[in-house]
């Protein structure tokens, strides 16, 4: 009879990495104000995160999706159920150990290394003009005034002007300055920002933003963010 004692069952974290833990911890380690979190997003987030895919693009051409800060593919994964079989998903990781991990998960996605930052010459070098949605797990509230403006004008220009955008943020830090300034920077961003319920069981607890019809002039490209 066959064994299954490797014994014990993978837990959440380690399905959601697909056993990639290690090379998470050591991301982590490596660079923490890129990873931000000692703990990957779980099924829950990721799966709430997703849920914008679902039905994007439009009749005649394939959706285009974009994840940055993806990590050892926790929401990727995620992404990949949600999206139709010809969306082109595009995954973005700064840390190439895990960058390296997500491919040897062969998801079907195209796994880039490099900084979310320069998500135009990316798309361009896929051939694409813009996003259909984006999926974001960068830690925001560890960013400065400068690089959550910077970001989000980017992804915002990067967007179909009926494109939605959706973030990852942490509740327990709700309030402070930074998390504040990112729903600040979001409001003045895009038409729409819908904050979701806390999910108390994920660890930390966690919400999304799910923001929609990006507002981005040339003047908002230059602005000063202390502003």
């Amino acid at each position: 009879m066959a064994s299954h004692s490797a014994s014990h069952p993978q837990d959440p974290v380690q399905r959601a990495l697909g056993g990639g833990w290690g090379t998470f911890l050591a991301a982590a380690a490596r660079s923490p104000r890129d990873v931000g979190t000692l703990l990957p997003s779980g099924p829950e987030l990721a799966q709430r995160l997703a849920a914008v895919v679902a039905g994007a693009g439009q009749a005649g051409r394939p959706a285009v999706v974009v994840e940055v800060g993806a990590g050892g593919g926790a929401v990727t994964a995620a992404i990949v159920r949600e999206a139709g079989r010809d969306a082109v998903v595009i995954a973005v990781e700064k840390d190439p150990g895990l960058a390296e991990r997500l491919r040897s998960r062969e998801l079907g996605v195209r796994v880039v290394t490099a900084d979310a930052a320069t998500l135009p010459a990316i798309l361009a070098d896929h051939g694409v003009d813009r996003a259909d949605v984006i999926v974001s797990v960068l830690p925001w509230s560890l960013f400065g005034p400068r690089q959550q403006r910077e970001f989000l004008t980017i992804f915002a220009a990067a967007l179909r002007s009926d494109g939605v955008f959706t973030a990852a943020a942490y509740s327990l830090g709700y309030w402070t300055p930074a998390a504040r300034r990112f729903r600040c920077e979001l409001e003045r961003t895009f038409g729409e920002v819908l904050p979701t319920r806390t999910l108390w069981r994920h660890l930390p607890p966690a919400m999304t933003y799910v923001c929609r019809r990006p507002e981005v002039t040339d003047e908002d490209i230059t602005a000063d963010p202390n502003r």
